[in-house]
């Protein structure tokens, strides 16, 4: 029965791009050892992944495309909303594609990997061959409490993403996906306590991250952990698509309170984001205006240096799902500070990081702030705390245990519909 022929839904599964695509195209190397692949992705994609066939992918692996695209909107926000009318005519298209080519090919699964979203339903359990679906997240919640942290833009959108949730929970459509899955994969818990809930119980179902390095990855990282300096001002970075569900306005609010104890540290801001210009803004509000470094993209290896020399990841984000910077900081020895909710909740661990409880924006500014302050008076734990987290994610989030659980998902659901179980 080994291996098997699976066909991946993928929209997001370019190896030139970070976020979702990097899980995706980790995601489709890593299962090609095994097994034989073939991938619908965005036409979008197309000439990257052509140019990416001349070593970027593995030898076999054969995309096929689907959806229409136009160029992006000039305004974020409007291309945030185009990207999702564009995901849903990805997944009406790619039903058609998959249909005519499981007519070709005869694979013995589907498995549906990007986008990871639980709101918008997967159609390829219609192909009538066993069903894995993602891993999953999308349904972790931005309490209205937080909302004054958000610019008008960033209200708006946490708001139609609300409506989005709430109305998503009673698709028929996204149900009956969940339902008809013959194994579903969540990254967190409120995602894994959804799929039971849809499914009627937690069988067939188990929590995955998507998230994952292998051994040369982790080396271009866990390099830097030893010897790490922590003497002179504090360092602290975060990167990735800074939107406002990121809460990065909370972190400055306590960084502001740092700045008032006379404690020296530089919070570099690697990326950009619909919520820079506000953030800019309260930069200067706060007074904060020699302390923040905004800046944009940056080469592999400069990236690498800048995490070897952090100090702490600081990012209170209330809709983070796994956080790649925040594992990869971790991995070069950084002290993650994170909420105490979604991906980070499952990652960080009290021996290497710290994790604040959501309550209100004064408070959680103000426990953030103790914690960056009592790191800087012992820089020991810094040195202690780096090691733990480079470690966690070192031996936890590694290609073979990503590699071993599909594939034990694989063998089981295959063996089911073939008889075997």
């Amino acid at each position: 029965m080994w291996p098997v022929k699976v066909l991946i839904s993928a929209i997001a599964c370019n190896p030139y791009l970070g976020s979702e695509s990097h899980f995706g195209s980790m995601a489709v190397k890593c299962l090609a050892r095994d097994h034989e692949i073939c991938v619908i992705t965005t036409s979008r994609d197309r000439p990257d992944m052509e140019r990416a066939a001349a070593g970027l992918v593995p030898p076999g692996v054969r995309y096929f495309y689907a959806g229409k695209v136009k160029p992006w909107h000039p305004n974020r926000m409007r291309a945030r909303i185009q990207g999702w009318f564009e995901y849903m005519d990805f997944v009406a298209d790619s039903l058609n594609v998959a249909r005519e080519l499981h007519r070709r090919e005869k694979f013995d699964l589907v498995h549906h990997l990007t986008y990871t979203t639980s709101r918008v339903a997967s159609p390829m359990w219609r192909l009538g061959i066993p069903f894995v679906y993602g891993p999953l997240c999308g349904n972790e919640p931005f309490p209205f409490r937080l909302f004054p942290l958000l610019s008008g833009p960033g209200a708006a959108f946490e708001l139609a993403r609300k409506a989005h949730n709430a109305i998503s929970r009673w698709s028929t459509a996204v149900r009956r996906s969940v339902r008809k899955a013959d194994h579903v994969f969540a990254i967190t818990e409120e995602a894994e306590a959804l799929m039971a809930g849809f499914r009627g119980s937690a069988a067939g179902s188990s929590r995955l991250s998507p998230g994952f390095y292998t051994a040369e990855m982790q080396a271009g990282f866990t390099r830097f952990v030893p010897g790490k300096k922590v003497d002179g001002p504090l360092r602290l970075y975060v990167a990735g698509h800074l939107g406002g569900q990121k809460c990065v306005a909370l972190a400055f609010q306590a960084l502001a309170l740092v700045k008032k104890k006379g404690v020296p540290f530089c919070y570099h801001l690697g990326a950009g984001g619909p919520e820079i210009p506000h953030l800019k803004k309260l930069a200067v509000k706060l007074g904060l205006v020699n302390e923040i470094k905004f800046s944009g993209g940056m080469s592999r290896e400069d990236y690498q240096r800048e995490l070897g020399d952090t100090h702490i990841f600081l990012l209170p984000s209330m809709r983070e799902t796994v956080g790649l910077t925040m594992m990869e900081a971790m991995l070069a020895g950084a002290v993650p500070v994170v909420a105490d909710n979604g991906g980070p909740r499952l990652t960080v661990t009290e021996a290497c990081g710290y994790k604040i409880p959501v309550t209100t924006p004064g408070r959680m500014a103000a426990e953030i702030a103790e914690v960056i302050l009592a790191l800087d008076r012992d820089r020991k734990i810094i040195v202690e705390k780096g090691r733990a987290a480079s470690q966690r994610i070192a031996t936890q989030y590694t290609e073979a245990h990503y590699r071993q659980t599909v594939n034990a998902v694989y063998e089981s659901v295959a063996g089911k519909r073939r008889g075997g179980g």
